[in-house]
């Protein structure tokens, strides 16, 4: 009986060990932005990390998407900015999405890719030109970007860094973890 009581203990012990080492989500977000600040310094240029620029990347542009503390996994995307490939060209610089996950506590955080939302989500949204993101709820992101002019909605562009539309988009996570654009509406318009 002592036994069975010693080793019910020691689980115990080491199941609050676990806990107590267990990250805030804050804690884990901190972490992610590192990551993502790290990877942008070998993958990029002119970066939103940088000292003198005009946007910064905070804590505030990191999104939780999934998150398991009793398995200590979860996912962020993490929006930020920079010229990918150090082009160095106009059209270069865009607001990039990256997702930042980990399978459990033991893991590090890792980059999965710079397409958190998935391709098709480009059809609709023009990444160069967004002015920010907003996660009103869970698997919900609100989007403020601008885009050029076109048959639907018209509009005026000023040149090829001057699109003629500002649109607020709603995107939503479905059930097979797809992103889709599920409400556009035209905000501003230069004409």
């Amino acid at each position: 009986m002592k036994i069975s009581h010693i080793l019910l203990f020691s689980i115990l012990n080491i199941v609050a060990m676990k806990n107590s080492y267990a990250l805030t989500e804050n804690q884990e977000k901190v972490q992610v932005l590192n990551v993502i600040k790290k990877y942008s310094e070998v993958t990029a240029c002119m970066t939103t990390f940088e000292k003198n620029t005009e946007r910064k990347t905070t804590i505030k542009d990191v999104f939780t998407i999934d998150r398991d503390p009793s398995l200590g996994s979860s996912s962020y995307f993490i929006l930020w900015g920079g010229d990918k490939g150090c082009n160095g060209g106009s059209g270069t610089y865009s607001v990039i999405f990256s997702e930042v996950s980990r399978f459990s506590e033991s893991r590090p955080f890792l980059v999965q890719n710079d397409d958190a939302l998935g391709t098709d989500i480009y059809e609709n949204i023009n990444f160069r030109f967004i002015e920010s993101v907003k996660m009103p709820q869970p698997k919900t992101l609100e989007i403020t970007s601008w885009n050029y002019a076109d048959d639907k909605y018209g509009g005026k562009d000023g040149g090829n860094n001057f699109p003629a539309n500002k649109f607020k988009y709603v995107v939503k996570q479905n059930d097979n973890g797809q992103w889709k654009v599920v409400k556009q509406t035209l905000i501003k318009q230069n004409k």
